[in-house]
Protein backbone atom coordinates (compact mmCIF):
# COMPACT_ATOMS: atom_id res chain seq x y z
CA UNK A 1 0.00 0.00 0.00
CA UNK A 2 1.69 3.37 -1.10
CA UNK A 3 0.65 6.31 1.81
CA UNK A 4 1.28 9.53 1.54
CA UNK A 5 1.14 12.07 4.91
CA UNK A 6 -0.84 14.64 4.74
CA UNK A 7 1.38 17.62 6.85
CA UNK A 8 -1.03 20.61 6.89
CA UNK A 9 -0.34 24.11 6.80
CA UNK A 10 -0.48 24.51 10.26
CA UNK A 11 1.49 21.28 11.35
CA UNK A 12 4.34 22.19 8.89
CA UNK A 13 4.56 25.89 10.32
CA UNK A 14 3.88 25.23 14.23
CA UNK A 15 4.06 21.01 15.28
CA UNK A 16 6.90 19.66 12.40
CA UNK A 17 7.49 16.78 15.81
CA UNK A 18 3.70 15.68 15.38
CA UNK A 19 4.48 14.93 11.83
CA UNK A 20 7.74 13.41 12.31
CA UNK A 21 6.32 11.31 15.41
CA UNK A 22 3.69 10.20 12.76
CA UNK A 23 6.16 9.03 10.58
CA UNK A 24 7.86 7.36 13.41
CA UNK A 25 4.90 5.47 14.18
CA UNK A 26 3.82 4.49 11.04
CA UNK A 27 6.90 2.63 9.87
CA UNK A 28 6.48 1.26 13.05
CA UNK A 29 3.61 0.01 12.08
CA UNK A 30 5.07 -1.31 8.83
CA UNK A 31 3.88 1.44 6.13
CA UNK A 32 6.67 3.71 4.48
CA UNK A 33 4.53 6.97 4.32
CA UNK A 34 5.83 9.69 1.48
CA UNK A 35 5.27 13.25 1.72
CA UNK A 36 4.76 15.06 -1.42
CA UNK A 37 6.57 18.26 -1.88
CA UNK A 38 3.70 19.70 -4.17
CA UNK A 39 0.67 19.82 -1.10
CA UNK A 40 0.14 22.76 0.02
CA UNK A 41 -3.06 24.16 2.23
CA UNK A 42 -6.38 22.18 1.18
CA UNK A 43 -8.65 25.26 1.01
CA UNK A 44 -10.44 25.21 4.74
CA UNK A 45 -9.47 29.47 5.42
CA UNK A 46 -11.02 29.41 1.80
CA UNK A 47 -14.15 27.73 2.41
CA UNK A 48 -14.57 29.14 6.23
CA UNK A 49 -14.72 32.40 4.58
CA UNK A 50 -16.87 32.20 1.91
CA UNK A 51 -14.91 31.76 -0.87
CA UNK A 52 -15.77 28.21 -2.76
CA UNK A 53 -14.90 28.75 -5.82
CA UNK A 54 -11.23 30.08 -4.51
CA UNK A 55 -11.22 26.84 -2.55
CA UNK A 56 -12.56 24.30 -5.37
CA UNK A 57 -8.97 25.57 -6.94
CA UNK A 58 -6.88 24.33 -4.26
CA UNK A 59 -9.50 21.08 -4.04
CA UNK A 60 -7.99 20.05 -6.86
CA UNK A 61 -4.88 20.65 -6.58
CA UNK A 62 -5.26 18.50 -3.78
CA UNK A 63 -6.72 15.84 -5.74
CA UNK A 64 -4.14 15.77 -8.30
CA UNK A 65 -1.33 15.39 -6.00
CA UNK A 66 -2.92 12.74 -4.07
CA UNK A 67 -4.37 10.75 -7.20
CA UNK A 68 -1.11 8.39 -7.30
CA UNK A 69 -1.42 6.81 -3.62
CA UNK A 70 -3.62 4.33 -2.14
CA UNK A 71 -3.95 6.07 1.30
CA UNK A 72 -3.74 9.92 2.42
CA UNK A 73 -2.99 10.63 6.69
CA UNK A 74 -3.29 13.74 8.87
CA UNK A 75 -2.59 14.31 12.14
CA UNK A 76 -5.14 17.27 11.35
CA UNK A 77 -8.63 16.06 12.37
CA UNK A 78 -10.49 19.24 10.35
CA UNK A 79 -8.55 19.39 7.72
CA UNK A 80 -9.61 15.63 6.83
CA UNK A 81 -13.16 16.55 7.55
CA UNK A 82 -12.95 19.07 4.51
CA UNK A 83 -11.42 17.03 2.34
CA UNK A 84 -14.20 13.99 3.54
CA UNK A 85 -17.41 16.35 3.81
CA UNK A 86 -17.23 19.55 1.39
CA UNK A 87 -14.82 18.82 -1.72
CA UNK A 88 -17.46 16.72 -3.55
CA UNK A 89 -19.81 19.52 -3.00
CA UNK A 90 -17.74 22.02 -4.21
CA UNK A 91 -17.88 20.42 -7.98
CA UNK A 92 -20.80 20.23 -10.08
CA UNK A 93 -22.72 16.28 -9.93
CA UNK A 94 -21.91 14.05 -12.36
CA UNK A 95 -18.50 15.90 -13.19
CA UNK A 96 -14.85 14.76 -13.72
CA UNK A 97 -13.95 16.67 -10.54
CA UNK A 98 -16.41 15.69 -7.97
CA UNK A 99 -15.52 12.31 -8.74
CA UNK A 100 -12.19 12.97 -8.37
CA UNK A 101 -13.00 14.29 -4.57
CA UNK A 102 -14.93 11.19 -3.90
CA UNK A 103 -12.02 9.08 -4.29
CA UNK A 104 -9.92 11.21 -2.63
CA UNK A 105 -12.35 11.69 0.43
CA UNK A 106 -12.57 7.80 0.10
CA UNK A 107 -9.31 7.24 0.78
CA UNK A 108 -8.19 10.17 3.34
CA UNK A 109 -8.19 9.55 7.11
CA UNK A 110 -7.72 11.08 10.48
CA UNK A 111 -3.87 9.24 12.11
CA UNK A 112 -5.66 7.60 14.98
CA UNK A 113 -8.20 6.42 12.47
CA UNK A 114 -6.01 4.99 10.10
CA UNK A 115 -4.37 2.73 12.41
CA UNK A 116 -7.30 1.74 13.94
CA UNK A 117 -9.81 1.20 10.77
CA UNK A 118 -7.19 0.70 7.99
CA UNK A 119 -3.87 -0.92 9.26
CA UNK A 120 -6.19 -2.95 11.64
CA UNK A 121 -3.67 -2.18 14.91
CA UNK A 122 -4.59 -3.85 17.82
CA UNK A 123 -3.47 -1.01 20.33
CA UNK A 124 -2.37 -2.83 22.94
CA UNK A 125 0.13 -4.37 20.72
CA UNK A 126 1.36 -0.75 20.64
CA UNK A 127 2.29 -1.17 24.74
CA UNK A 128 5.97 -0.08 25.66
CA UNK A 129 7.74 -3.44 27.28
CA UNK A 130 8.86 -1.26 30.00
CA UNK A 131 7.20 1.91 31.73
CA UNK A 132 9.06 2.63 34.90
CA UNK A 133 11.88 5.13 35.39
CA UNK A 134 11.88 6.50 32.21
CA UNK A 135 8.97 8.81 32.63
CA UNK A 136 7.15 7.47 29.40
CA UNK A 137 4.16 6.92 31.15
CA UNK A 138 2.70 10.57 31.72
CA UNK A 139 -0.63 11.28 32.62
CA UNK A 140 -2.43 12.88 30.50
CA UNK A 141 -6.34 13.53 28.81
CA UNK A 142 -7.49 14.39 25.38
CA UNK A 143 -9.33 16.61 23.57
CA UNK A 144 -10.87 15.85 20.22
CA UNK A 145 -11.13 18.35 17.88
CA UNK A 146 -14.77 19.12 16.48
CA UNK A 147 -14.28 18.47 12.84
CA UNK A 148 -13.80 14.72 14.32
CA UNK A 149 -18.03 14.23 14.82
CA UNK A 150 -18.50 14.45 11.07
CA UNK A 151 -15.62 11.82 10.63
CA UNK A 152 -17.43 10.07 13.25
CA UNK A 153 -14.20 9.56 15.79
CA UNK A 154 -15.12 12.55 18.23
CA UNK A 155 -14.30 10.34 21.44
CA UNK A 156 -12.11 7.80 19.49
CA UNK A 157 -8.19 9.40 20.41
CA UNK A 158 -8.48 8.65 24.83
CA UNK A 159 -9.49 5.09 24.38
CA UNK A 160 -6.87 3.86 21.68
CA UNK A 161 -4.49 5.75 23.61
CA UNK A 162 -5.65 4.15 26.86
CA UNK A 163 -5.66 0.56 25.22
CA UNK A 164 -1.75 1.54 23.66
CA UNK A 165 0.04 1.83 26.93
CA UNK A 166 0.41 5.53 26.27
CA UNK A 167 0.13 6.64 30.19
CA UNK A 168 -2.44 7.15 32.39
CA UNK A 169 -5.51 8.18 30.40
CA UNK A 170 -7.94 10.62 32.32
CA UNK A 171 -11.60 11.89 30.75
CA UNK A 172 -11.62 15.12 30.34
CA UNK A 173 -15.08 17.04 31.62
CA UNK A 174 -17.09 17.97 29.26
CA UNK A 175 -14.96 16.81 26.46
CA UNK A 176 -17.54 17.32 23.76
CA UNK A 177 -17.42 21.64 24.14
CA UNK A 178 -15.42 23.57 21.31
CA UNK A 179 -11.78 24.90 23.02
CA UNK A 180 -12.75 28.14 21.33
CA UNK A 181 -10.08 28.16 18.24
CA UNK A 182 -12.44 27.15 15.53
CA UNK A 183 -10.21 27.99 13.00
CA UNK A 184 -11.30 31.64 11.67
CA UNK A 185 -13.87 32.31 14.48
CA UNK A 186 -11.18 32.44 16.59
CA UNK A 187 -9.99 35.73 15.14
CA UNK A 188 -13.15 36.74 14.32
CA UNK A 189 -14.50 36.60 17.60
CA UNK A 190 -11.45 36.40 19.93
CA UNK A 191 -13.43 37.47 23.18
CA UNK A 192 -15.66 34.20 22.73
CA UNK A 193 -12.63 32.15 21.82
CA UNK A 194 -10.55 33.21 24.68
CA UNK A 195 -13.42 32.47 27.15
CA UNK A 196 -13.73 28.92 25.60
CA UNK A 197 -10.34 28.15 25.85
CA UNK A 198 -10.46 29.29 29.58
CA UNK A 199 -13.12 26.73 30.24
CA UNK A 200 -11.36 23.84 28.50
CA UNK A 201 -7.75 25.10 30.70
CA UNK A 202 -9.87 24.65 33.56
CA UNK A 203 -11.21 21.42 32.71
CA UNK A 204 -7.66 20.56 31.94
CA UNK A 205 -6.40 21.57 35.00
CA UNK A 206 -9.08 19.33 36.99
CA UNK A 207 -7.67 16.18 35.85
CA UNK A 208 -4.45 16.95 37.20
CA UNK A 209 -3.44 15.34 33.84
CA UNK A 210 0.55 16.71 33.02
CA UNK A 211 -0.16 16.49 29.55
CA UNK A 212 -3.45 17.31 27.29
CA UNK A 213 -3.14 15.08 23.65
CA UNK A 214 -5.18 17.32 21.09
CA UNK A 215 -6.17 15.73 17.70
CA UNK A 216 -5.68 18.89 15.76
CA UNK A 217 -2.87 21.53 15.80
CA UNK A 218 -5.09 24.70 15.86
CA UNK A 219 -6.82 23.44 19.22
CA UNK A 220 -3.10 22.23 20.46
CA UNK A 221 -1.58 26.11 19.28
CA UNK A 222 -5.18 27.80 20.47
CA UNK A 223 -4.63 26.20 24.25
CA UNK A 224 -0.90 26.20 24.49
CA UNK A 225 -1.14 29.39 23.90
CA UNK A 226 -3.55 30.91 26.27
CA UNK A 227 -1.95 28.61 29.14
CA UNK A 228 1.36 30.07 28.76
CA UNK A 229 -0.50 33.74 29.33
CA UNK A 230 -1.91 32.41 32.08
CA UNK A 231 0.74 30.68 33.17
CA UNK A 232 -1.18 27.08 33.38
CA UNK A 233 1.20 24.47 33.61
CA UNK A 234 0.54 22.31 30.63
CA UNK A 235 2.43 20.22 27.56
CA UNK A 236 0.03 20.05 24.58
CA UNK A 237 1.39 17.14 22.02
CA UNK A 238 -0.38 15.42 19.54
CA UNK A 239 -1.51 11.73 19.15
CA UNK A 240 1.47 10.44 17.10
CA UNK A 241 3.47 12.32 19.64
CA UNK A 242 2.01 10.38 22.70
CA UNK A 243 2.17 6.66 21.01
CA UNK A 244 5.71 7.71 19.59
CA UNK A 245 6.88 9.21 22.88
CA UNK A 246 5.61 6.03 24.66
CA UNK A 247 7.48 3.65 22.55
CA UNK A 248 11.11 5.28 22.86
CA UNK A 249 10.98 6.17 19.12
CA UNK A 250 10.35 9.63 20.44
CA UNK A 251 12.52 11.42 23.21
CA UNK A 252 9.97 12.73 25.38
CA UNK A 253 10.21 16.29 26.05
CA UNK A 254 11.02 17.86 29.24
CA UNK A 255 9.73 21.41 28.16
CA UNK A 256 6.97 22.86 27.06
CA UNK A 257 5.55 23.45 24.28
CA UNK A 258 3.96 26.55 25.04
CA UNK A 259 6.66 28.31 24.02
CA UNK A 260 6.77 27.13 20.47
CA UNK A 261 3.59 28.02 19.51
CA UNK A 262 4.20 31.62 21.18
CA UNK A 263 5.25 33.44 17.89
CA UNK A 264 1.83 32.60 16.25
CA UNK A 265 -0.91 33.50 18.40
CA UNK A 266 -2.63 36.73 19.11
CA UNK A 267 -0.61 38.98 21.20
CA UNK A 268 -3.84 39.86 23.73
CA UNK A 269 -5.67 36.64 23.95
CA UNK A 270 -3.77 33.31 22.57
CA UNK A 271 -5.62 32.40 19.50
CA UNK A 272 -4.03 31.40 16.08
CA UNK A 273 -4.02 34.05 13.32
CA UNK A 274 -2.46 32.00 10.83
Amino acid sequence: MRVALFTTCLAEALAPRALKAAVLVLEHCGVAPEVPLAQTCCGQPLLSNGLPNDGAKLAQRMCEIFAPYDAVVTPSGSCCSVVREKYAGLFAEGSRERANANVLAAKTFEFIEFLETQLKIDPTTLKPKDCSANARCATLTCHDACHLRGLHRHGCTAPFLRSAGCGTVRDLPDMSQCCGFGGMFSTQFPEVSSALGDEKLAHFTSTGAAVLVASDTGCAAHLAGLAHRKGVAIRVISPAEAIAESLGLLAREVTSANASTEAAMHPKNGTEVG
